[in-house]
């Protein structure tokens, strides 16, 4: 029930941030609105972190215990944060962003991934997990 659940919610997250993105893209938000890059990656935090807890579900990982949930919690922030890092060095390599000039927008990118893996790992706690466990 949890993981039907919690993919039912990806499904939804997944076709807004799609919407999102693809309104951002046609109104040139990302390059005229400074804050709109800066929501997309914490949208993306968010619906990663609920995929990433999706994964764990299917292979069977189950936090019942405080130091499991830690750990669970902990590899969901890792895990958001390896992917945003592999999308930042992406970006690098086709030439969206350089390296040099543009760190600033790179640390902040990451840091707004972790913050929305942060609300997603909370919004799973509090919205979607069962009480049961």
């Amino acid at each position: 029930m949890e993981k039907k659940k919690l993919l039912k919610h990806i499904v939804i997250f997944s076709i807004i941030f799609a919407s999102f993105h693809k309104i951002a893209l046609e109104l040139s938000l990302y390059f005229t609105t400074w804050w709109s890059d800066m929501l997309m990656h914490t949208f993306g935090g968010v619906l990663g972190a609920l995929l990433v807890l999706y994964v764990t579900m299917l292979i069977g990982i189950k936090p019942q215990k405080l130091s499991r949930k830690i750990l669970l919690f902990l590899f969901v922030v890792v895990s958001v944060i390896a992917v945003g890092a592999i999308w930042e060095l992406w970006e690098i390599f086709v030439g969206f962003t350089d390296p040099f000039t543009d760190i600033v927008d790179t640390i902040s990118d990451l840091v707004m991934d972790t913050i929305g893996a942060l609300i997603g790992f909370i919004y799973y706690e509090k919205r979607i997990r069962t009480k049961s466990e």
